[in-house]
């Protein structure tokens, strides 16, 4: 009895690390990918995924485009990630226009399990599914949700935000 409780001890334990919130790691420096007429930021990191409809999406589609883009790295399975939709929701709900747009990238998950939360959840901004771990070795982070706030340029303007900084920090950038 001591060993199996010992083990859902560990596995709680794990899944909590796996989930948890960590300062991410600095991203390293590579080129540019081809952004299509857009013009990003020398340090900007670019990739693309193959879609369950064929076409193919990349950072850069949404990213870039004169308007400030609240990129959420998250996956259906991950508790935290789901307990923060709400926060991106209010915000989505309070920012979305001209100026700010949210991309949710549903990285290390099933397709299936991405797009079956997707509609749970009621997400109705962009959406990436299928990403696997290339989002997370560009960028360094190891533990989701991870969120970035890009620049309408393409430069990062905040990272690894939660919670009312979320909301905080499109504030600040949009000067409101």
């Amino acid at each position: 009895m001591k060993i199996k409780t010992l083990l859902i001890c560990l596995a709680v334990c794990v899944l909590f690390v796996a989930c948890g919130n960590k300062t991410a790691k600095k991203a390293a420096e590579e080129p540019a990918a081809d952004p299509q007429e857009v013009t990003l930021p020398d340090d900007f990191i670019d990739f693309s995924v193959v879609q369950p409809d064929g076409t193919t999406l990349s950072l850069s589609d949404f990213v870039g485009h004169g308007k400030y883009i609240l990129v959420d790295f998250w996956a259906s399975w991950c508790g935290p990630c789901r307990r923060e939709i709400p926060n991106i929701k209010k915000v989505y709900q309070q920012f979305h226009g001209d100026r700010f747009d949210v991309l949710s990238v549903a990285v290390s998950d099933r397709v299936e399990d991405s797009l079956r939360a997707i509609e749970e959840e009621g997400l109705e901004w962009n959406q990436i599914v299928g990403a696997g771990q290339v989002p997370a070795e560009r960028y360094g982070f190891e533990f989701i949700p991870y969120l970035i706030l890009f620049a309408p340029d393409g430069t990062i303007v905040a990272s690894d935000i939660r919670g009312p900084e979320i909301g905080e920090a499109v504030a600040k950038a949009l000067g409101k």
